[in-house]
């Protein structure tokens, strides 16, 4: 499975931001919606460290992290995985920033509240989380050991 950050600039009305995209399946075509989408609150990269947006927290069940904020997004078509430029319906242009392959600990929808993966890309490397906050608002956490079942 793949990730992918998209720098998404110049939507009229909105600031612009990263939107992060996990894939949770192959799917059958480009249009099948498999990327599990979030949203960075601002315009800072979501790296899992501390920045305008984020707190830093100690560890959680004994795993040290530092956390950025993303809103939840509606899945997303595969397309977006290699798609750069401008989007459709006036909501700006995106580029891509990083990319490389997702891992996760544990199936999406497995039961378990908390996404936890691995991140194989240039910048983004290691174990991380996504966490629950409440109102769409999650949680995205560099965990400093990665988490093991």
């Amino acid at each position: 499975m793949r990730f992918v950050v998209l720098h998404h600039t110049g939507w009229p009305g909105r600031g612009d931001h990263y939107d992060l995209m996990l894939q949770l399946e192959n799917g059958a075509d480009d249009d099948d919606p498999v990327l599990r989408a979030f949203a960075t609150l601002s315009d800072d990269f979501p790296d899992g460290i501390s920045h305008s947006d984020t707190r830093s927290r100690g560890g959680t069940a004994g795993i040290d992290a530092q956390i950025n904020l993303l809103r939840m997004l509606d899945d997303h078509r595969r397309a977006y995985l290699t798609h750069e430029g401008p989007l459709s319906g006036n909501r700006g242009s995106v580029r891509c920033v990083e990319a490389g392959e997702v891992v996760f600990s544990a199936p999406p929808g497995s039961g378990t509240q908390d996404l936890r993966f691995e991140l194989h890309g240039t910048r983004l490397r290691g174990g991380y989380r996504l966490r629950p906050m409440g109102s769409g608002i999650y949680a995205f956490e560099r965990l400093k050991r990665v988490w093991q079942p």
